[in-house]
């Protein structure tokens, strides 16, 4: 009889326990709609919907890692940023072609594990051959999170995106068709070290037979020091056709210097990227061009 009383005593006293356990996230296995749920409890009663929205894509940030973006690969993170890149390109005639924006614009989180973005059209100038310059076509994109790990935990992020460029450039011979690109990305890290990679293709539709569908793939591999962060990339892009980067995949690689992120306000912050891009391959110099000084910036929000 003691001892019942006992198990009886023990089972009404863990019940409670049991009942207001918090529940546990692990980041590395995040579920969207999970994810989604766990925001939406979070969120304070009676808050605005900008407040919210801030709220969201400050936890969602702090649910995967910290690397920084390099100047050709694409990130795997979920950005909330305002970006513009210059390119000053040398071509195969030792004339120069500037890129300015290079199909860069403003990334915004909309979800817990989605981001959405829009370009400028980036200006192609051409010192001293005025009838060449134009804008190329408006970029957007949609990246979605599948799974991600803050450096604390396992240090990793995976995601999947969709870029689409649209045929509305005004550059001499662009033809009039959408360009798809998906990707697929993935970035881990140890310690200071981290590398990120992307793996896609493009098609064009309404003329994608003559065009074909060349791999892309992008590599960087990164350290960092404090504010200071070298990387090194290699890079294969679709080289310059009638089509507007769309064709035989460049070689390129990409030594660069990364600094930030100066932090000056909540969760504002910059960081910028000086790099110098150079072919490795005959075909990319006469497809494309044959080194670029590239500087970017960024500013976080």
């Amino acid at each position: 009889m003691l001892r019942l009383c006992f198990v009886l005593f023990l089972l009404l006293w863990m019940e409670p326990c049991v009942i207001l356990a918090d529940p546990v996230f692990y980041p590395g296995e995040e579920i969207a709609a999970q994810d989604l749920v766990e925001t939406m409890n979070a969120q304070e009663a009676g808050g605005d919907w900008l407040g919210k929205w801030r709220r969201m894509t400050i936890e969602t940030r702090e649910k995967q890692t910290h690397y920084l973006t390099p100047l050709v690969t694409e990130t795997p993170r979920l950005e909330q940023r305002i970006r513009y890149d210059i390119y000053d390109e040398t071509r195969p005639n030792g004339k120069k072609e500037w890129n300015f924006g290079g199909q860069k614009g403003v990334n915004v989180i909309v979800a817990p594990t989605m981001e959405v973005a829009a370009a400028l059209p980036n200006y192609l100038y051409y010192p001293g051959a005025g009838q060449k310059d134009g804008f190329g076509g408006q970029v957007f994109m949609v990246k979605n999170r599948i799974m991600a790990s803050p450096e604390t935990q396992k240090n990793y992020v995976f995601s999947v995106m969709l870029i689409a460029l649209t045929p509305t450039g005004s550059l001499p011979g662009v033809a009039e068709h959408w360009v798809w690109t998906p990707f697929v990305t993935f970035g881990k890290g140890w310690g200071h070290f981290d590398f990120m990679v992307n793996l896609g293709t493009s098609w064009a539709d309404g003329d994608n037979k003559q065009l074909g569908s060349p791999i892309i793939w992008n590599v960087a591999l990164q350290y960092r020091f404090g504010v200071i962060c070298p990387t090194i990339e290699f890079n294969s892009h679709p080289s310059m056709s009638e089509f507007y980067f769309f064709g035989e995949p460049g070689l390129f690689v990409t030594p660069e210097v990364l600094i930030g992120r100066f932090h000056f306000r909540d969760n504002y912050s910059l960081y910028f990227g000086i790099g110098y891009q150079m072919a490795l391959d005959a075909a990319t110099v006469q497809a494309d061009y044959a080194n670029a000084f590239i500087v970017k910036f960024h500013l976080l929000f």
